[in-house]
């Protein structure tokens, strides 16, 4: 098998990235004229949600051949939203491309995508798209990346402009290019960067002799693999321009997937492991993606990572430790797919019904097991509830919650039990939106989406005792039950306690199961405003009976109406939940998200500093919390993310516990009207 290199396109949300993978698929002849965004017609954007938002929401895999290599190309959503497909991509590539428009220069996607590139150690290059644009600046584009990423960013082809017009893009790698004078800044800044890989190289360089064109090759390629060179490229995708020398240049001057350092895995034991890309090592791998197909059903994307997959053989689970046999492998070209026997290491191929695999679960030789390490999927920001739009396709509701999950790592659906609700939570309004109309396209099952429920509370301020009677004669057998219950306000989260303080048999020992099973059953519908009751002591001292009429349901009736008394008596209040959130964003916006905190009731804890960034740590309701997703993003130009972990209960201030006590109210009527 020849050489196999595969990289991902990365960048800003309408960079141009799914446009410069068409350019690069139509110059290698993989496929015969250029798709437009616009209609709805590129290899990469294939699904109808796709076509119709005029941008990417999944990830979709292309290869071609270029000189004697076989390549792999991913390219992967920009939008903040979609984080899960650009880390199911960085798990699929060795080389990341940094996609970067030339007329919106570095956006918060761009610094999202090279922190993920460079968390997983990946080399990467800058790609400087649409410099076909109006009003293109490229010094300046290339002091923002310097200013960036410092003097590691070096041009290796660089445009030359006549007035505002793009005459010709020149790679400095050529030496005939290296004595034009108008790219002479460029030139001296690229030598300068590879001679500092090396003591000798330097002494040579500085001594005023010219460095060989193996010498470049070689540093050059080191350089970018240890990440102590970042080569920036450009050109436009819309004119394929620039394409030609990028793909020159992974090929000719990088290693191929085989030659690329050891990965680090972990064996059975949990030991570090190094693991050789070697097609002749034992195999091993990841599903990086599952996708649902309308007509194959489940398809799992592969990346083998050592070793030779073969078609219609078995291969060994190891994250779930469970054998399986994979059928036929076939390679993508965005929706199109092509049969092949076996996958050498280093490629990308598909599989359908490997129903024993998750997305990012490892596979390997059944001998000698391999776990590859995975990014955690990120929290969820935003949640809705949801619900089945016709009454009877509960059973299609759920098959479809259970794909949708499968194919989505970032999605969470789970049931609600305070208030009865299935929720769904995402990464954004964005990305519930596309979620919620695969309901519909994808597995044909309609739903209704709305805001999800806040889990109140009640709960006692005061100590107060009540008593309930329930006494029914008709004809025949009478009932009768009677007791007297004292209720206690206990310690915030302690939940619920009964004491049976009966005496002198006032109340048989039979019945007094049945008195507490009433408290419950009141507890969990509340007496305030129809929410569960909390930290609650209830103890029943005294009752009487009746030797023929008293029963189960009668003592279970009469703990019920005690203990509504009660808690009337009991100066009761209402409980709501809050959140520990932790918001992470750029220095220049933490009196902006201070300020967004407290105008939310919030506290704000402690404030640190992690990475470039500020971390502000805070206490808020999680009624206030709503719309935070959207409202942070807006506030910090998409540059701010958050987090949200249930804390504790805690009172409701007065007017608005009567507020809400009046929407209950309001809506009871409603439905009885």
């Amino acid at each position: 098998m020849g050489s196999i290199y595969n990289f991902g396109l990365f960048g800003h949300s309408r960079s141009g990235k799914t446009i410069l993978a068409e350019a690069i698929l139509f110059k290698a002849g993989a496929i015969d004229r250029m798709g437009d965004i616009n209609q709805g017609n590129t290899t990469m954007d294939y699904e109808e949600e796709e076509k119709r938002r005029l941008m990417s929401t999944n990830l979709s895999v292309a290869y071609f051949q270029w000189k004697k290599a076989t390549c792999h190309i991913v390219d992967c959503p920009g939008y903040m939203d979609f984080v899960g497909e650009q880390i199911s991509a960085v798990e699929a590539i060795d080389i990341g491309v940094l996609n970067i428009a030339a007329d919106s220069g570095i956006e918060v996607g761009t610094e999202k995508a090279w922190h993920l590139l460079k968390a997983k150690g990946l080399p990467v290059i800058i790609f400087i798209n649409k410099l076909d644009s109006e009003q293109v600046d490229f010094q300046s584009m290339m002091k923002q990346i310097t200013e960036w990423l410092g003097k590691k960013a070096v041009c290796v082809v660089a445009p030359v402009f006549s007035g505002s017009k793009l005459q010709c893009l020149v790679n400095l790698l050529e030496p005939e290019n290296q004595v034009k004078v108008e790219v002479q800044g460029f030139v001296q800044n690229l030598f300068d960067s590879i001679a500092e890989m090396d003591d000798t190289l330097m002494e040579k360089y500085l001594g005023g002799d010219n460095l060989t064109h193996e010498e470049i090759v070689s540093f050059l390629s080191r350089g970018v693999v240890n990440g102590t060179i970042i080569p920036v490229f450009c050109g436009s995708g819309i004119n394929q321009a620039g394409v030609e020398e990028l793909l020159d240049f992974i090929v000719n001057y990088l290693p191929p997937s085989s030659e690329m350092p050891p990965l680090k895995a972990k064996n059975q034991n949990g030991e570090e492991i190094e693991v050789s890309r070697s097609d002749s090592s034992k195999l091993s791998g990841i599903v990086f993606k599952t996708y649902s197909d309308p007509f194959m059903g489940r398809i799992s994307y592969l990346r083998v990572r050592s070793g030779t997959l073969v078609s219609n053989s078995n291969f060994y689970n190891s994250s779930q430790n469970s054998k399986e046999r994979i059928g036929q492998l076939f390679k993508l070209r965005g929706k199109k797919q092509e049969l092949v026997a076996e996958a050498f290491s280093g490629e990308i191929v598909a599989v359908a019904k490997l129903t024993g695999f998750k997305t990012f679960d490892s596979f390997s030789d059944a001998g000698s097991p391999v776990l590859y390490p995975v990014f955690p999927a990120p929290e969820a920001a935003v949640s809705f509830s949801l619900a089945p739009k016709v009454k009877g396709t509960e059973d299609k509701l759920g098959a479809a919650i259970s794909k949708i999950m499968d194919e989505d790592p970032t999605i969470k659906v789970f049931r609600d039990v305070e208030t009865n609700e299935t929720i769904i939570s995402g990464m954004g309004d964005v990305h519930l939106d596309v979620t919620i109309n695969k309901f519909r396209d994808k597995f044909g099952v309609e739903v209704l989406r709305g805001t999800p429920k806040i889990a109140y509370k009640e709960t006692i301020t005061t100590t107060s005792s009540a008593e309930g009677k329930h006494k029914k004669q008709t004809g025949g057998r009478g009932q009768y039950g009677h007791c007297f219950l004292r209720v206690e306000p206990l310690p915030r989260g302690t939940g619920f306690e009964f004491v049976d303080e009966i005496f002198g048999g006032a109340i048989p020992r039979q019945y007094v199961p049945s008195v507490e099973k009433g408290v419950r059953e009141a507890m969990s519908k509340g007496v305030l405003a129809g929410f569960p009751v909390v930290d609650i002591k209830v103890t029943v001292y005294d009752g009487s009976y009746h030797v023929v009429d008293s029963s189960d349901i009668a003592f279970q009736l009469a703990g019920s109406l005690a203990f509504q008394k009660a808690v009337q008596g009991a100066k009761p209040v209402l409980l709501e939940p809050i959140m520990n959130v932790e918001v992470s964003v750029p220095q220049e916006f933490v009196g902006d998200v201070m300020g967004t905190i407290n105008a939310k009731r919030g506290r704000v804890l402690e404030m640190t500093a992690h990475g470039g960034s500020q971390v502000v740590k805070a206490l808020v309701p999680l009624a206030e919390m709503s719309n935070y997703a959207t409202e942070l993003r807006s506030l910090t130009s998409g540059r701010g993310t958050f987090s949200m972990s249930f804390s504790h209960y805690e009172e409701i201030p007065a007017h608005l516990a009567e507020k809400i006590i009046q929407a209950k109210k309001s809506a009871k009527e409603a439905e009885k009207g």
